[in-house]
């Protein structure tokens, strides 16, 4: 009998190491997460606003906005982007109200918690909060 793979939701800060290793923390568990999805041991979600966040990061970075293009192509290739439910976007109000957050690190956060997944991230308010693991504690269940 096969068991059901846990689900993981990744934030921008988790899913730009798929793509960027350059001076980027935790690479090789941020890639291990891919490689467990690829094998389909676990499940994978991202926001639709990752798309927008990791936009964010290669203009910053001054990616030229072919590969921008190209990545955001290859992300939403991985793993179709989701939006919030609205018992989602309640969730993410009340974790932001309740420890300071953004709405979208709540959100993040509240698609995990809604879906009964583990959100893996490098945010240090999110994981102080206890709302998310690093990458390299993401497929470590308990």
């Amino acid at each position: 009998m096969r068991v059901a793979p846990r689900l993981v939701v990744a934030d921008a800060s988790v899913a730009i190491k798929w793509f960027h290793a350059a001076g980027e923390e935790a690479v090789e568990p941020a890639r291990a997460i891919l490689d467990a999805f690829a094998r389909r041991q676990i499940d994978l979600v991202i926001l639709d606003l990752t798309m927008y966040e990791i936009g964010n990061i290669l203009n910053r970075s001054r990616a030229n906005p072919e590969a921008t293009a190209k990545v955001l192509e290859a992300l939403a290739e991985i793993c179709e982007p989701v939006g919030l439910r609205p018992p989602e976007r309640l969730r993410a109000a009340r974790l932001a109200r309740e420890h300071g957050l953004t709405f979208y690190d709540a959100a993040c956060a509240a698609v995990a918690q809604e879906r009964g997944g583990r959100l893996v991230t490098m945010d240090r308010q999110l994981i102080g909060a206890e709302l998310g693991v690093r990458p390299e504690d993401a497929l470590a269940w308990t």
